[in-house]
């Protein structure tokens, strides 16, 4: 049951997974009642659940995903048009941060912070060095699994503090 459900929201996802939270929450309330079906468990809390399944919520696995085709663009791994959508970065001398991949800039909120071009840059730099470093894809996509995505500023990683909004 469980693979039958997350099977479909990982089709495709680097194409879908920009979207509301509104969206995001019905989603989540998806995997959550399939998890509760699994384990026959109806009181503990998703968080509780996917601890037991040993699993992300499935933003959390897109955003895995999205780091592993950036693996593939930095490795040459994946398709030739892939390397326009994330070109390399080419800064003759060391900055504080080493960034691979060029960042667009974005002179809009609402265009252009929700596109696989610049939030695939955003989550490459938040994946620590000792998973970015692995010698192939099988090895990479084996620590990828167990990397929990923090720091995100995605609008569904957003945390909203009541008075103040989305910060």
């Amino acid at each position: 049951m469980t693979a039958f459900i997350e099977s479909q929201f990982s089709y495709c996802s680097l194409i879908w997974m920009f979207h509301s939270r509104k969206l995001n929450k019905k989603i989540n309330r998806v995997h959550e009642r399939s998890l509760r079906i699994v384990y026959k468990d109806y009181d503990s809390s998703f968080e509780a659940l996917l601890d037991i399944d040993n699993s992300f919520s499935i933003h959390h696995r897109n955003l895995q995903k999205l780091a592993t085709e950036m693996f593939k663009v930095k490795n040459k791994l994946s398709p030739h048009f892939m390397h326009k959508v994330f070109p390399e970065s080419h800064v003759p001398y060391n900055l504080r941060k080493d960034t691979y991949f060029k960042t667009k800039n974005i002179h809009s909120v609402h265009n252009g912070l929700d596109t696989l071009s610049y939030r695939g840059p955003k989550t490459w730099d938040l994946v620590p060095n000792n998973i970015k470093q692995s010698p192939n894809l099988n090895i990479f996509k084996a620590k990828i699994k167990t990397w929990r995505p923090t720091g995100c500023t995605c609008n569904i990683c957003k945390t909203y503090i009541r008075n103040l909004g989305f910060i």
